[in-house]
């Protein structure tokens, strides 16, 4: 246990909380990390009639910066000795692509804030992380807010 954690990101402050939890575990059992971040399916879809490829473009966009994200903490990560890899899933439901993660990537252990989005995307996404440690089959270690 503890050799491979698995440690969603959505980009959001609070998600990058686990970060410092993952590190920690990692540091004392030598475990490896892998970052995943999971692109939703197209939701733009309003925008395909008003304004043809504009869809295409954000999406593009939307791969770069999560891209440029993730080897931004890969990188961080790295610097401080770490073993990291970082990962860029698609599709839906976004709970469902972190936990074949879990398997694709051999993780052990999965790590990651109760939520990350507030507002409308909460309601469009749903509660991640309570529809993860529902179907999870390895231990999961779930980073709360301060003030819950």
């Amino acid at each position: 246990m503890f050799q491979h954690l698995l440690v969603p990101l959505d980009g959001s402050k609070f998600g990058e909380q686990a970060l410092a939890y993952a590190q920690s575990l990692a540091q004392h059992y030598h475990s490896q990390i892998t970052l995943v971040h999971v692109l939703p399916a197209d939701w733009e879809g309003e925008m395909r009639a008003e304004m043809p490829g504009a869809e295409a473009v954000s999406r593009q966009m939307e791969i770069i910066d999560t891209t440029n994200y993730l080897r931004q903490k890969e990188e961080a990560l790295r610097q401080e000795g770490f073993q990291v890899t970082a990962v860029i899933l698609q599709g839906e439901p976004v709970h469902r692509k972190i936990l074949e993660a879990v398997t694709s990537e051999g993780a052990d252990t999965l790590i990651m804030s109760t939520h990350g989005f507030t507002g409308i995307k909460r309601l469009m996404f749903g509660n991640v992380a309570e529809k993860v440690i529902s179907r999870a089959m390895v231990p999961v270690l779930l980073i709360r807010p301060p003030d819950e």
